[in-house]
């Protein structure tokens, strides 16, 4: 067979690789002869194609960066560029901040509609109840967000959460991720799960997959995707997860490995919590709240409401947004928080760039990026009488299509200012999505009944609950699907926008899920201000756009001292930076470290009250290592805002342990580990309690307490002062002097007295705790993990002063009583 010859951009292997043409065109070969199946190869392209189709493109080849520094083709702005913002949600209000920040003053920011805040929003309805538009909990990765949220709200404005948020299915409750927790699953389920699992791990490693679907499978098997992973994420997304590509999976799936999911079965156990929003912090107002700061904070000249974009000309020296008021905001860099498409076919002076928003997705704008819309619902209920299976509950995961919601979450459990009436109501916040492939009754009212209906069903509403507040919303821009192409597609556009000075970003301007939430949302503008301005800043040019999962990777820490105009001359350009810079505060913090068992710990409401009370804010959690279960014990809503409020971590501890290794614990893991990486990150001020601490314990008073000592490197209180007895004295110079002497790097022999205080509190300072090697962190909790020797614990006690720089006899200027 005589073959046709090759054309010129047609990859080699589309004509050679029998395994390349089966996937590219769907088809299996009949010969297994290749002249023959190459021939047939051709013909069907031929037959589809035509003669002149363009080459073969595979979209996966775009899921790099779209741009580096140095691939960027994009031409740089002028000095002192005039900047125009559209749309005052989180992107393009850390964007307008940076620039606030900066003193940089030639911008202006516009906000459609009358409020900022965009979906981070929180909305009130006609009772007085109050709604996020979905679930909004707070978390980071860049220390610039974490002290723009300080700087807006104060420590007491704030509840600190441990997130518990199990799935609903097989008429059980499955904690979270469901994949690590199948144990409680019915039994023939998990049966084919584990079978289906040890067939997998003894297979061949598959190839590399090319869409979403195999990658669930190849990852947890096609049992475990049938019974969880496929059927949530088809309702999530409203799309098969075929058309979906793999890579923004990040940090967003927890995987899983089949000798800890087989041990969790066998031993009926739970896996520990997982992901970055494992515990995460929330406004007492809402989350919107925070947005509204950001914006009253910004230049009154440089911010309006109300205006809408209807055009942006784009012609070289007349770049102007026009208004539906039919007035003109010029620019020389646009940053656009807009959807791309609407972005795409709003450019008159460049009519040919809507050809690359031009698709059908089977949604409202006849787009080629796929997105699912969100149906909002909020349920009031009158009453604290909620389920006891929702104790402890933030949000629970839907995965089956008997309840038409993907999630439902138990927003009165975030804070007690979610509902008309705090401590007296409870609310729910549902979720249902929709697109071409996931149909919702067109009737409002039909899909209230609907969602009450299963709300009832799943046992997440009482039958006899009293419903005062029903409420709705629709959003058409619910999530943006990481679907195959959107790479390809998003980095066309953006090269071709970028040539015109105009930055698309935030969560549907840049139509990265996997960089969406809101610290992200926040950093994409960051970015983009810093490539307009300074050509890029320490991590790249957009590494938030550009690098997700680099990004994801990291946690960027922040200049405070930064110096706009030196900025400006290491990237060679000269602007004008007309007012100071406005800086952001670093607010110092207090943890507090307990190992606690069952003891009564009302001392964590005093807490609060000295933290609130000193002169200048504070930050501070409490850390409660609980070695007896308290951890697993879900509180009721009441009791889970006081702990919110009070801004409490209960951390589960091993039982076969000494108490004080949750001492030891918390510091290694805020230590770099053995490879450098800095996993966690020390405060200013640590204080270790013991669990039976007192409400009423000196240390925690105004007088003679914590505040007072706040910038001494070490302080203790005690119920009296102790002495090391003689008879421990050898244990004590046999396993705790040596360890004393990798701390102090010194010689000395052992001290013939020890002195320390019984019953101790004590506060130490980073510099101290830091000053120990991690390795003698690790030696001493060895010993605390050891209860074959009673004395341990005992022994420890002695040393702790010793390990954190203190003299063998406690100097008592450093010593109070409780």
């Amino acid at each position: 067979i005589k073959l046709t010859q090759q054309r010129p951009g047609d990859p080699a292997k589309l004509y050679t690789d029998p395994a390349k043409i089966r996937y590219e065109i769907g088809w299996t070969p009949r010969y297994a002869d290749i002249e023959v199946m190459v021939r047939h190869g051709w013909d069907w392209r031929m037959t589809n194609y035509g003669p002149n189709a363009l080459p073969s493109v595979d979209p996966l080849v775009h899921n790099g960066p779209a741009f580096t520094a140095e691939s960027d083709s994009a031409p740089r702005l002028k000095d002192n560029p005039r900047i125009a913002i559209i749309g005052a949600g989180p992107t393009g209000l850390c964007a307008a901040y940076r620039l606030t920040e900066l003193g940089y003053t030639n911008w202006e920011i516009i906000e459609a509609s009358s409020m900022a805040s965009g979906l981070a929003c929180t909305l009130q309805d006609e009772n007085k109840f109050f709604w996020d538009i979905g679930v909004h909990c707070l978390f980071s990765h860049f220390e610039f967000f974490d002290a723009l949220l300080d700087d807006m709200l104060p420590p007491r404005d704030w509840l600190y959460h441990q997130r518990y948020s199990p799935a609903r299915m097989r008429n059980t409750w499955v904690g979270y991720p469901v994949q690590a927790n199948i144990w409680r699953l019915p039994e023939d389920e998990v049966a084919g799960i584990i079978a289906d699992l040890a067939r997998k791990a003894t297979a061949p490693k598959p190839p590399p997959p090319r869409n979403f679907k195999e990658w669930l499978e190849a990852g947890f098997g096609e049992a475990l995707s049938r019974t969880f992973m496929l059927p949530y994420n088809a309702k999530v997304w409203a799309h098969p997860a075929v058309e979906m590509n793999s890579i923004w999976v990040g940090e967003r799936v927890a995987t899983i490995k089949f000798e800890d999911v087989l041990s969790n079965v066998i031993s009926k156990r739970d896996a520990p919590a997982w992901g970055p929003n494992a515990v995460f912090r929330y406004p007492m107002n809402g989350t919107g709240h925070i947005w509204l700061k950001v914006f009253d904070a910004l230049p009154k000249a440089n911010k309006r409401l109300n205006a809408r974009v209807t055009s942006i000309r784009t012609a070289h020296g007349k770049k102007a947004l026009v208004l539906d008021d039919r007035t003109r905001l010029q620019f020389d860099g646009l940053l656009s928080t807009m959807p791309i498409p609407s972005l795409l076919r709003m450019l008159p002076d460049h009519p040919h760039l809507a050809e690359l928003a031009d698709g059908d997705n089977g949604a409202v704008d006849h787009s080629r990026f796929k997105h699912q819309s969100v149906n909002i619902l909020g349920i009031g209920i009158e009453g604290t009488s909620v389920p006891e299976e929702l104790n402890g509950v933030h949000w629970v995961y839907f995965p089956e299509d008997d309840y038409l919601f993907y999630r439902v979450t138990v927003l009165s459990n975030f804070s007690p200012l979610m509902v008309a009436k705090p401590y007296k109501q409870w609310s729910l916040l549902v979720e249902v999505s929709e697109s071409k492939y996931r149909k919702v009754p067109e009737s409002r009212t039909e899909l209230r009944n609907v969602v009450l209906d299963g709300l009832r069903r799943s046992g997440m509403l009482p039958a006899d609950a009293t419903v005062v507040s029903v409420w709705d919303k629709r959003l058409e821009y619910g999530y943006p699907v990481p679907y195959v192409e959107r790479n390809m597609h998003m980095h066309a556009a953006d090269k071709e926008l970028r040539k015109l000075g105009i930055w698309s970003r935030g969560r549907f301007g840049s139509w990265k899920y996997e960089v969406g939430n809101q610290d992200h949302s926040c950093f994409l503008g960051v970015d983009a201000v810093d490539s307009m301005l300074f050509g890029g800043n320490e991590a790249g040019r957009e590494a938030t756009f550009n690098s997700p999962n680099m990004v994801n990777g990291m946690y960027r820490t922040y200049d405070y001292d930064f110096d706009p105009a030196a900025l400006a001359a290491r990237a060679g350009r000269s602007h004008i930076f007309a007012n100071p810079p406005r800086r952001l505060r670093k607010l110092p913090q207090w943890d507090f470290v307990s190992y606690h068992c069952n003891q009564a710990d009302q001392w964590t409401r005093r807490v609060r009250q000295l933290l609130v009370g000193l002169p200048s804010d504070t930050k501070w959690l409490i850390h409660s290592y609980e070695h007896c279960g308290v951890a697993d014990r879900k509180r009721p809503m009441l009791e889970m805002l006081r702990e919110g409020m009070d801004h409490v971590d209960r951390i589960p501890h091993s039982p076969t342990a000494f108490g004080m290794s949750g001492w030891v614990r918390h510091i290694m893991s805020r230590l770099p580990d053995a490879k450098g990486k800095q996993v966690g990150k020390l405060p200013e001020l640590l204080i270790f309690v013991r669990g039976s601490l007192p409400a009423d314990s000196a240390a925690l008073g105004t007088e003679r307490g914590i505040a007072s000592v706040k910038d001494v490197e070490f302080a203790m209180w005690g119920t009296h002062v102790v002495e090391l007895p003689h008879s421990l004295q050898p244990t004590f110079c046999k396993l705790l002097w040596p360890l004393v002497l990798r701390a102090k790097d010194t010689r000395k022999q052992c001290p013939e007295r020890v002195v320390t205080m019984a019953n101790s509190l004590f506060t130490a300072s980073r510099k101290r705790v830091e000053a120990t090697p991690r390795d003698v962190w690790a030696d001493l909790l060895k010993l605390l993990e050891d209860q074959s020797s009673h004395n341990n614990e005992q022994l420890v006690d002695f040393a702790w002063h010793l390990l954190l720089g203190e003299k063998a006899v406690l100097q008592s200027r450093l010593m109070a009583q409780h």
